[in-house]
């Protein structure tokens, strides 16, 4: 049973991994679309 919650916890960290990626990869095409903005 030890191994199944090493795993679930192991599961919410993957998560919480890919969201934060996916957060940061948008602050950064949000910053980059302030910096340099889409010309006319």
């Amino acid at each position: 049973m030890d191994n199944v919650n090493l795993g679930l916890q192991l599961m919410g960290y993957g998560l919480a991994g890919v969201f934060m990626v996916l957060i940061l990869f948008y602050a950064v095409i949000k910053l980059l679309l302030k910096l340099f903005p889409l010309k006319e």
